[in-house]
Formats: C-alpha cells, structure tokens, sequence
C-alpha cells in the first residue's frame, strides 16, 4: 500500500478521495447525511483560513481505498484533529493501522500531544450502524471525549399549527428583540458583532473533554472564511436576534446548504444566544424564522442535518420541539500522540 499527500494541484486524488469518503459514509451510516463529493474534494484544495492541513490517499495498485485528514488549528498548535477513511472491502488487512500509524508520525515530526477522529455509530434504538471505526480506534489507545447525537428534520413537511404556536411562543417571550435573516455574506454594518458571536462558539457550546482554545475572529479572518466556504461551494443562511434597545446581536443560527445541484440537504453550522440574553425563546425564534427563510429562498433544500452534544439539554430541546428526529451518534476520540510507535 502506497500512501501520498495529495497536493493543492491533484485534482484527480482529491475525486478518488471524495469518493472513497462517499462510498465509506453510505455503507457505515446507510440514510443518514450524505457525503457531497464536490464539496469533499473542494474542501481539500481549499483550507480553511490559518489551518495547517495534510491530506493522503492510502493507493493498492493506483487505486484509493484509504484517506486521512490532519488539521491543525491556529489557536490549538498542540491539538491534530482529522477523518481516517477505509474501504469497506479493505478492512481488517492493516490499511487504517497503517494510516493511523503515518498520522502519528506526522504528529511527532510537528509537536503535536492530541490526535482527534470521529466516528459514527448507533444510538440504542436507532437505525443500524457498523462501528467499525469506533471499535478501530478503541484498540489503539482512542478513548471518547465528545458524544454527539446527530438529528434530521423534514423541511417541507411542518405541523403548520403547531409551528405557528411555537412561533407565537417564540414572539411572546421576545418582545424587546427583532430577527433579521439573510443569504450568503454577512453585511458589513454587522460584521463586527458576527465576529463577536463566532469566536464565542467554543466558550458556550459544550466540548466535553476536548481541551479547545476559542477561535480569535476578526473581520479579515472572518470574511476569508467566508470566502473559503464559497469555494467549498457552500452557502450560508443566517438569521440573528438583535436586541432593540442596544441595536447588538445577541443570538446567531446559520445553515449551510450546498451550491451542488443534486444536493438535497443542509446542515445547521450552529445555533448560539449571548449568556446575557438567554430566557427569551430566542434560539428557538432563531431558528423558526431561518427555518422559514430556508423555505422561500431555498425551496430545493428537503431535509436539514444537526448535531448536539448530549450533555446539551436545552439546544435538544429546542431542536426536538421543531421536529428534528434523532437518527445516529457521532464520537469524538481522542488519545496522546507519545513519543514512541503505536502498540
């Protein structure tokens, strides 16, 4: 087994990888979101601003049949996150040892302590899922730090009546705030207050045993981002709660729907209220009325993908009231580099 770094020119490595991610995902997670593999493949050639990132294909005789991610967040130097992939006809002959193995040494060479993956597995009573990759990585030494659980909505198939009283509900309780939703960039006149809201994330949303720094974002790194996520050809549809009386932006929902034309989903980037402001049914006004803007100006979008932490009750509240049904688990696992080869 050959195994390469696809370089920022290897257009033809960056389709096989993205296939072998669509052939991995619809057998290990058969009905649940799908991989788009233009998006794949573009978001290979395409970083995201100040990351470092190394892609590789595992080859038997020229042909992909394993993947590896590895990223390196600014804020996080210590801390590789990443995907490591095989084909379902290659498991069990050493492919994602080896590659685990490659990720490993890349670590040691740059000083990284953390190695993340994820991985997708079944909830108790939820559709069949194989494990494989959980079981993979808790024989080499991969303990869980995050459990997610990852739900699906219907966009065009609402309870009318009972989204209308959610709606009222929402309005009642919010009376000294108004929401604003939109396509694509953020205008300029708020830019600054979505800087303050994304670096934000990470100190509200919860991380379980991952040790993450924030993200520092600042209207430069903020619209590079933006950039970036157009060329993963995506787009993004945000509505934001702002409190009247300030004119400040203290709630944020965001969806990211693909610009590919036989995508049929989006997925839901984040939901986030100020601490200050919570109490006000303004996450779930947020994300009626962005639900709302999905279905005007988006009407080829059919379902909506989100995952929460499971620690996080009150976002799973809200998520289950608007109708999004569980589907499956999402791990994060993580486990320290060390000095020595894996055992």
């Amino acid at each position: 087994m050959d195994i390469a770094e696809i370089g920022p020119d290897d257009h033809a490595r960056m389709t096989e990888a993205a296939g072998l991610a669509a052939t991995v995902r619809a057998a290990d997670a058969p009905g649940g979101q799908p991989i788009i593999a233009a998006h794949f493949a573009a978001a290979i050639a395409h970083p995201r601003p100040g990351h470092r990132v190394h892609h590789y294909t595992a080859a038997i005789d020229d042909r992909v049949i394993g993947y590896l991610r590895l990223d390196v967040a600014p804020e996080n130097p210590g801390t590789a996150s990443g995907e490591l992939l095989v084909h379902p006809a290659h498991r069990g002959e050493g492919h994602g040892t080896a590659l685990l193995d490659h990720a490993l040494a890349v670590c040691r060479a740059e000083d990284r302590r953390t190695l993340t993956f994820s991985t997708i597995y079944a909830l108790d009573d939820g559709p069949q899922r194989s494990g494989d990759g959980t079981r993979f990585l808790e024989r080499h030494g991969f303990t869980l730090a995050l459990d997610l659980v990852r739900r699906r909505l219907p966009v065009h198939t609402p309870d009318d009546a009972a989204e209308q009283r959610l709606w009222d509900e929402a309005l009642a309780a919010s009376g000294d705030y108004e929401v604003r939703s939109w396509t694509g960039p953020v205008p300029d006149e708020l830019l600054d207050a979505m800087c303050r809201m994304d670096a934000m994330i990470l100190t509200q949303v919860p991380m379980g045993d991952l040790d993450m720094a924030p993200e520092r974002v600042d209207p430069a790194r903020f619209r590079a981002k933006e950039a970036v996520l157009a060329a993963h050809r995506m787009t993004p549809v945000h509505t934001v709660a702002v409190h009247r009386a300030t004119g400040e932006v203290v709630a944020h929902t965001r969806v990211d729907v693909y610009d590919v034309p036989d995508a049929r989903h989006g997925h839901v980037l984040i939901t986030l209220v100020d601490p200050a402001h919570r109490g006000h049914r303004l996450g779930l006004l947020a994300k009626l009325a962005n639900l709302r803007h999905l279905r005007e100006h988006h009407p080829d979008v059919t379902e909506l993908w989100t995952a929460n932490a499971a620690s996080n009750a009150p976002m799973i509240a809200v998520n289950e009231r608007l109708g999004f049904a569980p589907v499956e688990r999402i791990g994060i696992h993580q486990r320290a580099v060390g000095g020595g080869p894996d055992v």
